[in-house]
């Protein structure tokens, strides 16, 4: 399923291994202006860069289970007896701390691509440097067994990939997995030691207004600790077709990407992803009920595999549905009967507002599970059942869409 732009720009990020460059065309939206939050490494020589423009319960029911030193478990969520965030979050970061780490990436990267009129003028020792291109971002032990989440743009692309802890012992790590379309990857470390990890929270449960807490490792500053709150839920800034992002104050910049949005019950309800550098204190994140469901897949086969239906989408002014521009031949929307015209107003009875929303909630449903689309034609209402089918890379979406 995709969804016709009302207006394209260029998506320009700070991304990866490779520094910063143009994503693609993507709707008119503010993701223009937003940056992922991954910071090239310092000492090493990079390509010409391009730059782009839960829920608080009170200090009563806060508390550590008990003092930790810097190498041992993080366990959350924390324990209520005497942990008062009014007074101090030290001992929520000394508990959490451990589980964060500093991901630094290396690929290396083929000298033909530097055009050749520019190579007399760059130095031998130069044009090897660029041989190794070097970034940085976060990330956050899951399990003990050493599976971490971060965000898919730190790791895309990567030849190596080490993670340091908060006790400096460093470890290889491999990639297990990645979800482009909501910038989620999901790494490995192999060990047999017991690793500090957190919990897993309800982004849907959070609050606007809810207090929340970053850690991360901004401009290669490790384990920086930043303060705010939830400052909006729902955000879609362009960044892909499942755009549902929390939006917080807490400062977020280069280095952070990949790392937890905690609320102060030590649970993680986002991962910081991307920040708007034309403004300060406006940073967004992946709410984390998004991306548990997608863990497993992950695990099991390195990517994930999304129900679609084959139509292109627009919103109707009044939000109660959304209209079918197209219908993609060959395809379960095809199959099904829907034609171009017809307003879906509901998925299996749950009200669709809008396009994006309707793009979200079939992404959530595997291929081959049926869904019942209410649907108005003209009319007259009629209930169309669907067998979703899988949702193709983004390449060849773009090639349906031509």
């Amino acid at each position: 399923m995709s969804i016709l732009p009302s207006r394209n720009l260029f998506v320009l990020a700070v991304g990866s291994v490779v520094g910063a460059g143009v994503v693609g065309v993507l709707p008119g939206s503010l993701w223009g202006d937003c940056e992922a939050a991954t910071q090239p490494a310092s000492r090493t020589a990079l390509a010409p860069a391009v730059e782009s423009g839960g829920s608080d319960r009170g200090a009563s029911d806060l508390t550590p289970r008990r003092s930790r030193g810097r190498s041992s478990a993080a366990r959350g969520p924390l324990s209520p007896t005497t942990y008062n965030p009014s007074v101090s979050l030290a001992p929520l970061v000394d508990e959490l701390g451990p589980a964060v780490v500093h991901i630094k990436v290396a690929q290396t990267v083929d000298t033909s691509d530097i055009p050749r009129h520019m190579r007399p003028f760059i130095d031998p020792e130069q044009l090897e440097g660029f041989r190794m291109r070097q970034g940085e971002g976060t990330g956050f032990f899951i399990s003990a067994d050493g599976y971490l989440l971060t965000n898919d743009h730190v790791v895309s692309g990567a030849d190596e990939v080490t993670v340091t802890l908060l006790d400096e012992r460093t470890l290889p790590a491999r990639v297990v997995g990645t979800d482009p379309n909501t910038d989620i990857a999901l790494v490995k470390v192999d060990t047999d030691a017991e690793l500090p990890f957190v919990q897993l929270g309800s982004s849907g449960e959070a609050r606007v207004g809810d207090r929340v807490v970053a850690i991360g490792n901004p401009f290669g500053l490790s384990h920086t600790v930043t303060e705010g709150i939830l400052s909006a839920k729902g955000r879609v800034i362009g960044a892909g077709p499942y755009d549902d992002f929390l939006q917080t104050d807490a400062s977020i910049n280069p280095g952070n990407s990949g790392g937890p949005l905690f609320n102060l019950r030590g649970e993680v309800i986002g991962i910081n992803t991307a920040i708007n550098p034309r403004g300060q204190g406006i940073g967004f994140s992946v709410p984390i009920d998004q991306v548990q469901p997608l863990v497993e897949d992950l695990k099991d086969d390195g990517k994930v595999s999304r129900g679609w239906v084959g139509v292109s989408l627009d919103s109707l002014a009044d939000r109660r549905g959304t209209v079918v521009r197209g219908v993609f031949p060959g395809t379960p929307a095809a199959d099904a009967g829907l034609e171009a015209g017809d307003i879906i107003v509901a998925l299996d009875g749950k009200t669709i507002g809008d396009s994006a929303s309707l793009v979200r909630e079939i992404g959530m449903h595997p291929p081959g599970h049926q869904v019942v689309l209410n649907v108005r034609r003209g009319e007259q209402a009629m209930d169309v059942a669907v067998k979703l089918g899988e949702r193709p890379e983004r390449d060849q979406l773009e090639g349906r869409r031509r």
